[in-house]
């Protein structure tokens, strides 16, 4: 039977992390943030040519959509032009982080401010796939979304990637970061890393998910209007030993909600209870330890 801890608090919505804890998730999502996603790309927030659009404005305007816990933003807050407006929008505000007070506390006098003014950064709830108030559009600079595949159906894409499209001003930006099951491998081969992956891929296209997503992105992007469309690919396993492991790590965090969510669907083959999840964790841990599994 299912647990109750293993209910989604966003059920209206194909997402199946978003469950179980909330501290978890929280420290899920800095975890790979920082461990993963920030050392993989050298250290950079935003790819260079970007960075130096938003440097090259007197008050440059940035939202973060599917923001989450708002990590991505409030890193990008420590090294923006000090002008800058950062927005983060998400449906579930759950994760928002608390708003910095306003007007700003001033600093004890021996402790000097590092920078003179800081961005201003709010949390604004809003779901992708609805279109943003008319007085948001063509209003921001760069655009940026992370991992956000996992929280769209297949028709619900170029959707997605309008309404991102409006948002942006001429000459600005949308920067897509993301990945999805069928890019994420095992080796050396593992019985419970593949009885995961299998369910959560066949649980994926049952629910309506486009597996082959995010690979394509770049031609959504151009139908929807963008111009200068670039796409790269960033790899762990062209990585060093400790990225690789986070990853390993990080994957392993994954099982337990992402089967909870084809428990409480009906079950897989092999997986019809969370004693069931229980077995697959413990088998991912036990490869991981005594074969080298990544």
């Amino acid at each position: 039977m299912t647990s109750t801890t293993s209910a989604s608090w966003t059920p209206n919505t194909i997402y199946n992390l978003n469950r179980g804890a909330l501290d978890a998730e929280l420290e899920r999502l800095a975890y790979n943030h920082f461990n993963i996603w920030v050392p993989l790309t050298g250290g950079e927030l935003l790819p260079p040519p970007v960075l130096a659009h938003l440097e090259s404005l007197p008050r440059p305007r940035v939202a973060d959509v599917a923001t989450g816990s708002g990590v991505w933003l409030t890193s990008l807050s420590e090294t923006a032009p000090p002008r800058s407006e950062l927005v983060g929008f998400d449906m579930d505000p759950l994760k928002f982080p608390p708003r910095p007070p306003t007007p700003p506390i001033p600093p004890p006098p021996a402790s000097p401010p590092l920078r003179p003014e800081q961005p201003s950064m709010e949390f604004v709830v809003h779901n992708v796939l609805d279109p943003f108030p008319e007085q948001m559009r063509a209003s921001f600079d760069v655009v940026h979304v992370r991992l956000l595949a996992l929280g769209l159906k297949t028709r619900e894409w170029h959707v997605a990637v309008a309404n991102l499209a409006a948002l942006v001003r001429d000459g600005g930006w949308v920067v897509w970061e993301d990945t999805a099951d069928l890019y994420i491998r095992a080796y050396p081969p593992s019985k419970a890393y593949d009885e995961w992956w299998s369910a959560n891929m066949a649980h994926g296209a049952r629910i309506g998910r486009d597996p082959i997503m995010p690979a394509g992105l770049s031609r959504k992007f151009e139908a929807a209007g963008l111009v200068n469309c670039e796409e790269k690919i960033w790899s762990s396993w062209a990585a060093d030993k400790t990225i690789q492991d986070n990853g390993t790590n990080a994957i392993q965090r994954l099982i337990r909600p992402s089967l909870a969510a084809v428990v409480q669907d009906g079950g897989a083959e092999t997986i019809k209870t969370m004693d069931d999840v229980q077995r697959i964790e413990e088998g991912m841990k036990r490869d991981v330890e005594e074969r080298g599994v990544q």
